[in-house]
């Protein structure tokens, strides 16, 4: 099997039908939480906390580079917005529930430090000691700032009024023993209300038990919830992927108590930790507007542009289609797209005319006899592809996602194959990840669905940028035989 990055299928048509993406799956439906008073003080807290530190930082760095007699203007201002930067891309702005200086101090000291050798190495009479001083006075200046920033944040979510209402998944003994350090550690701004049921078999639960993990939406909503902590160790096996997925389409804070023996490290910037227990900060980035934005922004820009380079290879790949196999250069077949929705795919077509019944059920057609010159030249490279650019630009598709299928096919996995429907949570794309590592045509299915959700559950724009290029190379690169 061959590791092309774009799929080919058959070029004929294929029958409508009316198919719905199920929450059966554990599929996150995402929905608009109304924001009362409760939740705006967090939320302010969650936008003021960052910028004080950012703009601490940037003062400290600004007033250790004019007390080293560095030239006021652009350089102090660059230095500022430098070490602004690379605290950012640390983590060092996000909120969290236990905040440490402590934990702070090596990463605010190593970047302060690479900023600092950049300022000195810049000035015309560059010393280390110019360096060392930078360095010192912007970290205690920026560490004197965290330290009061935390103190303020500890004493704020002591007053139980602010707390956020938190719903604890897990009815175990672990779960309990969170649910006693949220009641006792006022600091952390977290005020258990409840506790979910999670597959196994009931505990000495310490709260209410107000239903079970499917109904993890309706309760974040009817409660107000702010916060769901996650025990791990509480949950009964295969419902862990199913409860943090769900997770993904909720508008609150999702923290994973990880269980004891979980020894795969984690970020620091999705770490926690609550009086010890170590937690990761579960979040999904295609659940925020801004990226899904961006995504189709990106996919609108690049399919144009694609679209204008490659204007004369679409007209002679349609003017030897044309020629070899007659009118009807193009082919149009139902596929499910995003929310499992129906859409028009566009190809070029590379194989004579069948009829609807071989349309709607042959899954491969290697080495089909039908198939003339052109049409095998094109599906080996892929050009039979290109058209869908006009789709990616009409919105139905996007450049990176899972490959989209027809109906029939659509309908017969989401029976025998736990999760499939799952890979409908974002739109569908022209090349994935399952696709350019040779999960394409007649291989398994239960491992194309699950590398198309790791790709889902852990989408960033660095990995679509890696798929594309991984796309071209085997496009180019390819395998004899």
């Amino acid at each position: 099997m061959r590791a092309q990055g774009l799929s080919a299928s058959i070029d004929t048509e294929a029958p409508r039908s009316d198919l719905s993406l199920s929450s059966g799956d554990g599929a996150a439906v995402g929905y608009e939480r109304p924001f009362g008073r409760r939740a705006a003080a967090p939320r302010v807290l969650a936008g003021l906390y960052p910028a004080c530190l950012a703009v601490a930082d940037g003062w400290a760095m600004a007033a250790a580079a004019a007390m080293a007699r560095v030239p006021a203007g652009g350089p102090s201002i660059a230095a500022a917005v430098a070490v602004i930067g690379l605290n950012a891309a640390g983590g060092l702005y996000r909120v969290r529930r236990s905040p440490s200086l402590l934990a702070d101090l090596r990463p605010v000291l190593v970047r302060t430090l690479v900023v600092s050798a950049l300022v000195a190495a810049l000035l015309p009479d560059a010393r280390w000691s110019t360096m060392a001083w930078i360095c010192a006075v912007s970290c205690v200046l920026s560490l004197s700032a965290r330290a009061f920033a935390h103190a303020a944040v500890r004493a704020y979510r002591c007053r139980r009024s602010d707390s956020r209402p938190t719903l604890v998944v897990g009815t175990g003994a672990t779960a309990a023993h969170v649910v006693d350090i949220l009641r006792v550690r006022g600091e952390f701004g977290l005020v258990p209300v409840g506790q979910v049921a999670a597959g196994m078999p009931d505990g000495a639960a310490s709260l209410p038990v107000l239903g079970e993990t499917t109904d993890l939406p309706s309760l974040v909503e009817t409660h107000g919830i702010d916060t769901v902590m996650v025990v791990a160790e509480d949950i009964g096996t295969g419902h862990l992927d199913a409860v943090l997925r769900i997770s993904f389409g909720l508008a609150c804070e999702t923290l994973l108590v990880q269980p004891p023996s979980d020894v795969v490290p984690v970020a620091a910037a999705r770490r926690e930790y609550l009086a010890g227990l170590p937690c990761a900060r579960v979040d999904w980035p295609l659940r925020e507007a801004g990226q899904r934005y961006a995504k189709r922004v990106l996919d609108f820009a690049v399919a144009c542009a694609l679209l204008v380079v490659t204007a004369p290879l679409l007209a002679a790949c349609a003017l030897a289609v044309r020629l070899e196999g007659g009118p009807g250069v193009l082919f149009r077949q139902r596929r499910i797209g995003l929310g499992g929705e129906e859409f028009v795919l566009l190809k070029f077509r590379t194989l004579k005319p069948v009829d609807e019944q071989e349309s709607d059920t042959q899954w491969t057609v290697k080495d089909d006899d039908r198939l003339g010159t052109v049409g095998r030249f094109l599906r080996r490279s892929s050009f039979d592809e290109l058209p869908q650019l006009w789709n990616v630009v009409r919105g139905d598709m996007s450049l990176v996602g899972p490959r989209p299928e027809r109906p029939h096919f659509v309908e017969q996995f989401s029976r025998t194959c736990p999760g499939y429907m799952l890979r409908h949570r974002v739109p569908v794309g022209m090349t994935g990840w399952a696709q350019v590592h040779g999960f394409r045509g007649d291989t398994s299915i239960e491992l194309r669905a699950r590398l198309d959700n790791h790709y889902i559950d852990h989408w960033s724009f660095a990995a679509d940028l890696r798929i594309l290029m991984l796309t071209v190379r085997a496009m180019l690169c390819r395998d004899p035989g």
